[in-house]
């Protein structure tokens, strides 16, 4: 029961933010939100292919002047970052304009 409030929570705030009008939805707060959901949205898609434990430990941390920060293990954070061109391509192509200029990688 809870699970599915909270879900249709973010689903209306996801909408809501679709929505906002454009100076609004690319101050700060709202649109780092986007870029760490459009990240999480293609990190996703890519996770898929590797073990879940490590998948779990994959998180989208800070979104800030162009530059967006991801905590991992060692070893997923060595791997992204060798993907890192293609993952700033992919996260810029969802969110539609060239928001993330660079990926910084964390290690746990």
């Amino acid at each position: 029961m809870i699970i599915g409030i909270l879900t249709e929570m973010f689903t209306r705030l996801g909408s809501i933010l679709k929505t906002t009008p454009g100076r609004r939805r690319n101050s700060g707060p709202f649109l780092a939100l986007q870029v760490r959901q459009a990240a999480n949205e293609v990190l996703d898609k890519i996770l898929t292919d590797y073990p879940e434990e490590f998948a779990k430990k994959v998180k989208v941390k800070i979104y800030k002047n162009g530059v967006l920060t991801i905590s991992s293990p060692q070893l997923m954070s060595a791997e992204l970052h060798m993907r890192s061109e293609g993952l700033k391509k992919d996260i810029n192509g969802v969110l539609g304009k060239e928001l993330v200029k660079d990926l910084r990688f964390k290690n746990l």
